[in-house]
């Protein structure tokens, strides 16, 4: 399958940007608003540089596969970014180098670390809704809950169009989930300081 040699081979940069993303605090409940910040700041910045670019460069086949105009995330970052006043760029002119966009294989595989990183949303958002560092926030973190009650199936839908890519494809899925992997790991995004002061009770 090829997920599975996908999975293999971005296995450490997956690690390190979990560190970078501050799975550890989320889960066990220590992650602070500033942290917050930081992961969605990463998360818009990375959706901004490539989203756009990714689905346009599909077939109107693999496109409706997909239920592409279903699986855009830039517009709850841009509501979780809105909703603790952060600041936001402007979407990119120029194509992202980082990454190949010549074939679906390519393509599918930049995918993979995109619709993998909103996988776990719906247990990240239990965690987040119960963090007392971020409770008195009034956080929606749309984000995380993008797809609602829809997460298995739509992981379940794009793993079928991903997998039946044929073999003498793969290894371009695979570089480029590795090169989008890269970028998001070791990208360095600037944060605005934002000081949001919590509701009165």
């Amino acid at each position: 399958m090829l997920h599975e040699k996908i999975k293999q081979a971005t296995a450490h940069l997956h690690d390190q940007l979990e560190q970078k993303m501050f799975v550890g605090e989320i889960m066990d409940g220590s992650l602070t608003f500033e942290q917050y910040q930081t992961i969605l700041t990463v998360n818009y910045a990375t959706h901004l540089a490539v989203e756009d670019f990714l689905f346009d460069g599909l077939s109107d086949e693999f496109r409706q596969k997909l239920d592409i105009g279903n699986r855009v995330k830039l517009p709850s970052l841009l509501r979780d970014l809105e909703e603790i006043n952060s600041a936001t760029g402007s979407s990119p002119k120029n194509t992202p180098d980082f990454i190949d966009l010549s074939s679906h294989a390519a393509i599918l595989g930049a995918m993979y670390v995109l619709e993998g990183a909103t996988l776990g949303g719906n247990v990240i958002v239990k965690r987040l809704k119960t963090n007392e560092h971020l409770f008195p926030y009034n956080l929606n973190y749309h984000y995380y809950q993008v797809y609602g009650d829809q997460l298995g199936l739509k992981w379940k839908q794009f793993l079928e169009v991903l997998n039946a890519l044929p073999e003498t494809e793969h290894e371009a899925a695979i570089q480029n989930a590795v090169s989008l992997f890269e970028y998001m790991a070791n990208t360095k995004v600037a944060t605005t300081t934002v000081t949001l002061v919590p509701p009165e009770v």
